[in-house]
């Protein structure tokens, strides 16, 4: 079973995380924890949750607030590909992938509208661990 955050790493991370992220991931983490599934029959591929602890600093190590203030990484495809939200416009935070190598803007690719919808698609998967 993957490793769920604790309390205290669910308010650590609440305390340091852009105000903006979404809520339904940090729900999800509470109640799936991080999570490797495979979603190649809906066309994502294989998707890696970082640990809810362990994201904002992965994030930071990518590069991020260098070169792509704003978006947030929160996991990989296992194949040079990160999930991230944009946070940029904060009514609207789009889940989808950024080649990890090119932190550009122009090179991200919105796969979903929102968390909640691109959770549903994580649960219909099937798990790799």
């Amino acid at each position: 079973m993957p490793p769920k955050p604790t309390t205290d790493q669910i308010a650590s991370f609440f305390a340091t995380a852009p105000p903006n992220i979404p809520k339904a991931f940090v729900e999800f983490h509470r109640q799936h924890g991080a999570v490797s599934v495979d979603l190649n029959s809906e066309d994502c591929g294989f998707v890696f949750l970082w640990p809810l602890a362990d994201v904002l600093q992965m994030s930071r190590e990518y590069g991020f607030d260098e070169f792509c203030p704003g978006i947030i990484g929160v996991g990989s495809d296992g194949g040079g590909g990160l999930y991230a939200f944009d946070l940029r416009t904060p009514e609207r935070v789009p889940i989808g992938l950024i080649s990890a190598t090119c932190l550009e803007y122009t090179d991200y690719l919105s796969i979903d509208d929102s968390f909640e919808s691109f959770a549903i698609r994580l649960l219909a998967g099937t798990p790799t661990e």
